[in-house]
């Protein structure tokens, strides 16, 4: 699957937690969503002055007039934020199913080490046959 088909494919299925997704879907929209957020926390940054400032570096340190903290979350960001958390989660909960797992298991990420369990079976191929969860995505069909 490419960048645009999966972005297009996760737009689409906004809030649609039933199904498989293939790990180029997931991964591809990891991406996007990913480029998305930094691009609105720097151009909210840049558009909103008073989210950046200058903090000076201390005593004998005058070569350098300070470096720039990002100090506080602009509205752009939060909103972009918000457009995107329901289809990550879709996105996520339908790429567990892909591998055999109930979407229930994305609860796991509230527990020490858990994003890691996550991790692994985000990373594993599709199952090849069909399961609970329908049919493989992107094997051709028989």
């Amino acid at each position: 699957m490419t960048f645009t088909a999966a972005v297009r494919s996760c737009l689409s299925q906004y809030a649609t937690f039933t199904g498989r997704a293939p790990r180029s879907e997931f991964w591809w929209f990891w991406v996007f969503t990913l480029v998305v957020e930094v691009a609105a926390v720097f151009l909210g940054g840049l558009l909103f002055a008073g989210s950046v400032r200058e903090v000076a570096m201390g005593p004998g340190m005058s070569s350098m007039h300070g470096f720039y903290v990002y100090a506080f979350p602009n509205w752009l960001s939060g909103v972009v934020h918000l457009a995107l958390i329901l289809p990550s989660l879709a996105v996520a909960v339908r790429r567990l199913h892909d591998v055999g797992r109930s979407g229930w298991w994305l609860l796991i990420a509230f527990i020490p080490l858990g994003v890691f369990v996550l991790l692994f079976w985000w990373v594993q191929p599709s199952q090849r046959e069909p399961n609970a969860h329908g049919l493989p995505p992107l094997l051709p069909a028989r």
